[in-house]
């Protein structure tokens, strides 16, 4: 009966009407209920006697291992009054417990009621304080925050040593007022010795009289099982107990009522039944919640009580109608209406009312049909290797492939799971890798997007002071790597003529202001025409054309730029004074050179190498001996035929070089050197640097 009789009726008469019939039936179970709190002292006594009623009747459960002084202790409870509680077959206990998102997923089929036996002054505990171990006898303290602590046993020295140490940070003192004054005349730390009793659920308890047993014929392993032994079914038939099975297939019945095929059935020797530390089973839920209304889902078959007390069956229960029959049934008997019952509770297939909860609970026991947890290092292994496939993959994938990876890891690890939880009841935790999964995915993402944003500002501070900005936003979609490479390039060189008599007329801060403005000018041209400044060698200058990202009109931008230097040359010679005006040569060649940073680890330079390089150098000191301004090589002129305006010069053997180079005299740009080449000529590309 899920009806708690704790009070007695204001008619006595019917109080003792169903105390008769229940124990003139012989079967009846009543629930009793645990609470957190102890009782009020008024009532303590009673309720602690009427629950002694209750171990005398059906018994406790003794044959308990595992850490039991650690079980959530109950140090209240509410069971029925004597007089039901000595009619009654057995009982067990109602109580529920939800997980931490408030779902009741689980019963403690094993609860502990706490019974305080005596307060133990502090300073008064010994290690020669009798505790009984073989009745479950145990110590404790509270802290200010409530929190109750074991205290380990055995005692020692060092254990109260310990304790003393703790209660005194932590403790709660019990002041006494001997005197009534208001004033506290004493002040001490308690101690608790409480002697644990383990309560069967209602469940349990059913289950085992379904199965001829009783509370001391299991075995409860805290953490790991309750075992029930060699379990029995009662065939009415042959009004026999018979060794214990279950039906894995039921019969199948035609329109005639014909059998076509017969019930399947498994035996069952031993029903281990897996718990946790706190004595608790997960229920395996049949179904969503059944409903009392004609017509509505009855995951459990549903009666109105109202139908058998208002019509009467005979004794002879071969005559009832077979939706009323109840012949080796378990029947549980509660409020099943809203309005009369206040217990419903949200399960995993939605709310359903206490009673119904503890009928899937019961299922659960008598079809051996339990949910199992597969062991942490299972979860533990899915998880790391789940973790460890999505960081690779995310970590060499584009962002999008890797977000749809993550997409389908978490999808495959659904399905799977909930395959394995139908096929076999196995639980796979689910949750933790999808988490984790998305999680690792987020993090390498951010750490990409972290880790480029600073390689992209370490490559705008390296090569924003040599390229045009333009070109180094290009760079930032397609990073260079580190390491050189053979390009075709153009490379450019630039002196001053009489820089030594020029530095002879000036102080050193007058020729740096001087040399800064010339500088300053020829540097902006090359930004505008999309050069690489390489560096400065006094008043030399080294640029070029083609890295660090593809320039396929290399040689005519170099050009340009030359012949725009020259002109912009002009104008600020026309500015100044005659003595500091200034004469430059410039040397361009074209070529396979190699490209790169070069230098050491803590200090480099992004610069050319080859003997394409050499040539332009060679080149531009060649203009002193032609009297000229601008000499290219025939390489260059071979790219620039189309285009340019030339004088040709010599054939000549320069220093380094055993080949004689053709040279020209740069003039003029046929089309003219203005504008400089759009931005969109330039081409983008990933190239190694």
């Amino acid at each position: 009966l899920d009806i708690f009789f704790i009070e007695p009726d204001d008619k006595a008469f019917d109080d003792v009407i169903l105390v008769d019939s229940i124990a003139n039936n012989g079967r009846v179970f009543l629930e009793t209920v645990l609470d957190e709190v102890p009782p009020p002292s008024a009532s303590a006594d009673e309720y602690f006697k009427r629950h002694e009623v209750l171990y005398e009747s059906w018994g406790e459960i003794t044959n308990i291992s595992g850490k039991w002084e650690f079980m959530v202790p109950y140090f209240g409870l509410q069971p029925p009054l004597q007089p039901y509680a000595r009619a009654t077959r057995g009982y067990g206990h109602a109580n529920f417990a939800a997980d931490f998102d408030g779902i009741y997923r689980r019963q403690p089929l094993v609860a502990k009621s706490s019974v305080l036996l005596e307060e133990i002054r502090l300073n008064d505990l010994t290690i020669d304080i009798p505790l009984d171990r073989d009745n479950f006898e145990r110590l404790e303290w509270i802290d200010r925050s409530d929190t109750h602590h074991h205290i380990t046993y055995p005692l020692t020295e060092r254990v109260i040593e310990s304790l003393i140490s703790d209660m005194q940070k932590r403790g709660v003192q019990r002041l006494v007022d001997t005197d009534s004054d208001g004033e506290p005349d004493d002040a001490y730390y308690v101690v608790r010795k409480y002697q644990d009793h383990f309560i069967p659920s209602i469940t349990l308890s059913l289950a085992l009289q379904y199965m001829n047993k009783e509370l001391k014929d299991i075995e409860v392993v805290l953490g790991k099982h309750i075992l029930i032994d060699k379990p029995e079914l009662f065939d009415a038939e042959l009004n026999i107990w018979v060794p214990y099975t279950v039906v894995t297939a039921a019969a199948v019945v035609d329109e005639e009522g014909q059998i076509v095929s017969e019930e399947v059935t498994r035996d069952v020797p031993e029903i281990k039944i897996p718990i946790d530390n706190n004595g608790q089973m997960l229920v395996n839920f049949m179904g969503p919640r059944s409903f009392a209304a004609a017509g509505g889902n009855q995951t459990f078959p549903v009666r109105s009580f109202a139908g058998y007390a208002s019509n009467p069956t005979t004794a002879d229960e071969t005559k009832w109608p077979r939706t009323r029959a109840v012949p080796n049934k378990i029947l549980m008997i509660g409020a099943f209406e809203r309005g009369i019952a206040e217990d419903e509770k949200p399960t995993p297939y939605g709310l359903m009312y206490g009673v119904e909860i503890h009928a899937n609970a019961l299922n659960t026991i008598i079809m051996d049909n339990f949910l199992l947890e597969v062991p942490y290092w299972i979860d533990m292994a899915i998880l790391i290797g789940l973790v460890m496939l999505i960081s690779f993959m995310a970590s060499r994938l584009s962002t999008i492939w890797s977000l749809l990876s993550a997409i389908f890891l978490v999808l495959a690890l659904f399905i799977a799971v909930s395959i394995i939880f139908d096929q076999t009841a196995l639980i796979i935790n689910f949750s933790a890798p999808a988490i984790s999964i998305l999680f690792t995915f987020l993090t390498i993402v951010v750490y990409r997007v972290m880790t480029e944003e600073k390689d992209k500002k370490k490559i705008k501070n390296m090569f924003g002071k040599y390229v045009n900005p333009t070109v180094v936003d290009q760079m930032m979609e397609n990073p260079p790597e580190l390491g050189g490479v053979d390009r075709d390039i153009t490379v450019f060189f630039s002196d001053i003529r009489g820089f030594t008599s020029l530095s002879e007329l000036l102080s050193p801060q007058e020729l740096v202001i001087h040399l800064n403005e010339y500088l300053t000018a020829m540097t902006d041209i090359i930004m505008e025409y999309q050069g690489t400044l390489d560096k400065y060698v006094g008043d030399e200058i080294m640029c070029f054309w083609g890295a660090p990202l593809e320039q396929p009109n290399h040689a005519i931008l170099a050009c340009k730029c030359a012949l725009k230097q020259m002109r912009k040359l002009a104008e600020l010679n026309s500015q100044w004074e005659e003595g500091l005006r200034i004469d430059i040569g410039i040397g361009l060649n074209s070529g396979i050179m190699t490209v790169g940073n070069m230098g050491s680890m803590g200090r480099m330079n992004y610069t050319l190498m080859g003997d394409s390089v050499n040539l332009g150098a060679r080149l531009e000191g060649t203009n002193k001996e032609y009297k000229t301004n601008v000499i290219i090589s025939e390489y260059t002129y071979g790219l620039v035929r189309d285009e340019v305006i030339v004088r040709d010069l010599d054939n000549i053997k320069v220093k380094g070089k055993d080949k004689a180079v053709l040279i020209y005299e740069l003039v003029d740009i046929k089309d003219g050197i203005e504008p400089a080449v759009p931005e969109d000529e330039i081409t983008p590309q990933k190239v190694e640097v």
